[in-house]
């Protein structure tokens, strides 16, 4: 059986926390998107600064941290608001982490 890539961890994480999500990008950045409301989305890849920036596709050995972040539109605009940032190597609490942060995110969304 094929190892899941990091990037596909999450998204199994997500799936079983009841957000949906799908993964995204053009080759050059990866992301995995998760859609928020009628326009916005967040999305989360491989944490800025480090080797795996803007990547999901790699062993869950190489990770490195995840960032997320909030986008009004579906578009990468450049205006955005930072859900989750962290340079944890710990794959499975990170990405715990990051799926508290995005449902929260999500919730208070929802609320204002």
């Amino acid at each position: 059986m094929p190892t899941l890539t990091a990037g596909q961890f999450l998204h199994n994480a997500l799936s079983r926390a009841g957000i949906r999500a799908h993964a995204d990008g053009d080759g050059a950045s990866n992301h995995i998107a998760v859609p928020v409301g009628t326009h916005g989305i967040i999305m989360v890849t491989g944490v800025s600064g480090r080797a795996k920036e803007n990547e999901i596709d790699y062993r869950p050995r190489e990770h490195q941290g995840w960032g997320a972040f909030f986008y009004p539109t579906d578009e990468d605009d450049g205006t955005w608001t930072e859900v989750y940032q962290s340079t944890n190597s710990d794959l499975p609490r990170d990405t715990a982490l990051v799926a508290a942060a995005i449902q929260d995110a999500i919730a208070g969304r929802r609320a204002s």
